[in-house]
């Protein structure tokens, strides 16, 4: 089995007012970056009182891509 190389990936989430800059993850496929950047960025319902605060809620429409 041939071990894949990491990539950094740029994470966006979009919204009504437009598309939002998060962060980057490392992983080696689009999937895992994927959930990497939920576990990195989501924001749990219970934990949303903020709504500047920066992250991926619960029914965002976000997307990752290599940097």
């Amino acid at each position: 089995m041939t071990k894949q190389p990491m990539k950094t990936w740029n994470v966006r989430v979009h919204r009504s007012g437009g598309s939002v800059e998060l962060g980057q993850v490392h992983e080696t496929t689009e999937a895992l970056a994927r959930c990497a950047a939920l576990s990195k960025y989501g924001i749990h319902p219970d934990d949303d009182d903020d709504p500047q605060r920066k992250g991926i809620r619960e029914g965002d429409d976000f997307d990752v891509g290599p940097a």
